[in-house]
């Protein structure tokens, strides 16, 4: 019978290389999502920063919402939390007190479908094994 030897930190070193690739690629794909000037909007707007702005557009506005990205990881998991206070009403809409909505725009939805992270994950093992 043959024996197979396993090199089992050269193969977690690569898992783990391969790991760290997908999670900057997808937060990237969600910074992507956020610039993307595709956001449907229902009427024109003054920005914080005087743009003027309709649609569609991106949802970068001051920039808050996009630097406030934070990845919290373990070994075989990353977690992505957007911070800013209005992260969660950008993200999946509101109405507001007097009645006006506030559209859904789920960026990390659109992320997840332009990065495909089980390809990116297999080419990078490849590279390093």
């Amino acid at each position: 019978m043959s024996k197979i030897n396993i090199d089992t930190s050269r193969l977690n070193r690569a898992i783990q290389l391969s790991f760290d690739v997908v999670v900057e690629t997808l937060a990237d794909s969600f910074s992507s999502a956020i610039l993307d000037d595709s956001w449907e909007w229902p009427r024109t707007t003054i920005r914080q920063n005087s743009d003027v702005v309709s649609s569609p557009r991106d949802i970068y506005d001051t920039g808050e919402l996009y630097n406030s990205l934070v990845i919290s990881r373990s070994a075989n998991a990353a977690e992505y939390t957007w911070e800013s206070d209005h992260a969660a009403i950008v993200h999946d809409g509101a109405t507001t007190k007097n009645g006006t909505e506030l559209p859904a725009r789920p960026w990390t939805k659109i992320g997840l479908e332009e990065c495909n992270a089980a390809e990116i994950m297999q080419q990078q093992l490849n590279k390093y094994l």
